[in-house]
């Protein structure tokens, strides 16, 4: 019993592909030129499009202001209904605005970034005259994050093991507070090779993307700033990497052996004890007899 149990816990064990994680800092290969592709969903329930602005800033000096080439702004009723795209040539439509105060606003797209440190943030910065005539002069930028995630191709992670909250750390994040707040989130992004498990002896599908960490903290806008929502990154330098591998048929077979010999070894140890203490017993009873 003993020996079938091992011997079949060593045969599941070979059969079972062991997941491993290594980290290693990898080259920079400038397949994608140096950027990175930050994807997002957002949505402001309390900015209307028309006064919102995705700008973008990094330490190589790149300050870009409504960079809004691959996003789509979708105006939001009060009540949190879609109401329709918002166009850039309705931004000159000030007959429109006053009816938009009252509206909120959803990003969907994506921004390339320079791999250094920097941020990206939504605001009403390069607007705030329109702020001033339509928003009395202060914006709400109450949010929610439905969905954000770096570089072309998103991790699934999550089918296989628990690193959804790694990969997708802020997405369903809320924050509907009725003050004017200003919000900051620092992101630790972390360049990723996933390799999923081998079927049917093909070897496994390989994943390059990012995981990243996020602290966030709100305060009270600064007097003379407008409110605003910031995040702040960094990449990481060392890349982390998760594969699967299988023991070797020789790591199996000496395992095997080792069992075997194993348990004659302790069968020996207990047969040669067992025989010492009955050899014992029966002089002790002969010499009570005599």
């Amino acid at each position: 019993t003993l020996f079938r149990s091992l011997f079949f816990g060593e045969l599941k064990s070979f059969f079972t592909p062991n997941s491993r994680s290594d980290m290693y800092v990898a080259s920079d290969e400038d397949e994608d030129h140096g950027q990175l592709k930050v994807n997002f969903n957002l949505t402001f329930h309390r900015l209307p499009c028309f006064v919102a602005s995705f700008d973008v800033l990094d330490v190589l000096g790149r300050h870009a202001v409504n960079v809004m080439g691959n996003t789509k702004k979708r105006r939001i009723g009060a009540g949190g209904e879609f109401i329709g795209d918002y166009l850039e040539t309705q931004h000159s439509n000030h007959d429109l605005y006053g009816s938009m105060v009252s509206e909120g606003c959803n990003f969907e797209g994506f921004v390339m970034v320079h791999k250094v440190p920097g941020n990206f943030h939504i605001s009403a910065h390069g607007l705030q005259e329109l702020v001033s005539r339509y928003m009395g002069g202060q914006i709400n930028v109450q949010h929610t994050i439905h969905h954000l995630h770096f570089g072309e191709q998103e991790l699934h992670m999550e089918k296989e093991h628990n690193f959804e909250g790694l990969v997708h750390p802020l997405n369903g994040v809320s924050h509907r507070e009725q003050q004017t707040l200003y919000y900051e989130y620092f992101l630790d992004i972390v360049p990723t090779v996933y390799t999923h498990k081998p079927k049917r002896r093909k070897p496994g599908q390989v994943e390059r993307g990012y995981q990243y960490t996020a602290n966030a903290h709100s305060l009270p806008s600064p007097p003379g700033q407008m409110s605003a929502v910031y995040f702040q990154y960094q990449i990481s330098p060392i890349t982390v990497a998760y594969s699967y591998d299988r023991a070797s048929f020789s790591h199996f077979l000496s395992y095997t052996c080792a069992i075997i010999g194993g348990i004659f070894t302790v069968a020996g140890i207990l047969s040669r004890s067992i025989h010492a203490s009955a050899a014992q017993i029966q002089k002790r009873m002969r010499g009570k007899d005599q």
